[in-house]
Parts: structure tokens; C-alpha cells; sequence
């Protein structure tokens, strides 16, 4: 019977039962299913990450024709970049406003 020990990740194969301390029963086939998924899940999230959340809203016209030349998104991304904090939910007045107000500090 094989196990692992979870602290080093030694894997032994050994005849008789052990119990106890950091070793654990090991299935070579369940350790490669469970590594191929966190690589899948993994891929996912990425992917997840990297598709721009477009936001029908962000095209929105306003009173200020400098504001109607940039986007919802562009302002999120600075305000990003300044680690500012911001409901996701503002309008493009607000967002814009607080990007600003960035800029004067």
C-alpha cells in the first residue's frame, strides 16, 4: 500500500498498515485526477480574468463632452491603477469625478 506523508510529500510503498503522524493513504490515479482539475480550474479563472467585462453602461453620454470621449471601463481601469476603492455600480459622473479628484492629490 503506498502513502504520502503530507508534510515532506515523500511517497512510500510499503506492505503494512501506518497510522498516524503526517502519512496518509496515496492513489497515484486520484493525485494525478485532483492535479489535472486544479490545472483546469485554474486555466478557467485565468480566462475568467482576462475577458474584458464590458459594461452597457459605460458608453453613456453626459452633459460633458470630455467625459463622452472615454469609457465606463477606461475609468474603472484608473482607478484601478490608483487603488482606489468604488461601487462598480456608480454611474460614469461619479467614477469620472472620483478619477479626478485622484489626479488633484
Amino acid at each position: 500500500m503506498q502513502y504520502k506523508n503530507t508534510k515532506t510529500g515523500v511517497i512510500i510503498d510499503i506492505p503494512s498498515v501506518i497510522s498516524g503522524g503526517d502519512w496518509v493513504p496515496y492513489n497515484q490515479e486520484l493525485e494525478k485526477k485532483l492535479e489535472i482539475e486544479e490545472v483546469e480550474e485554474n486555466n478557467v479563472i485565468h480566462q475568467q480574468e482576462e475577458v474584458p467585462q464590458k459594461n452597457t453602461v459605460a458608453d453613456e453620454k453626459t452633459d460633458n463632452p470630455a467625459l463622452d470621449d472615454i469609457t465606463k471601463a477606461d475609468i474603472m481601469q484608473e482607478l484601478d491603477a490608483f487603488g482606489v476603492k468604488y461601487d462598480k455600480r456608480a454611474n460614469k459622473q461619479v467614477l469620472y469625478d472620483l478619477m479626478m479628484e485622484q489626479g488633484k492629490e
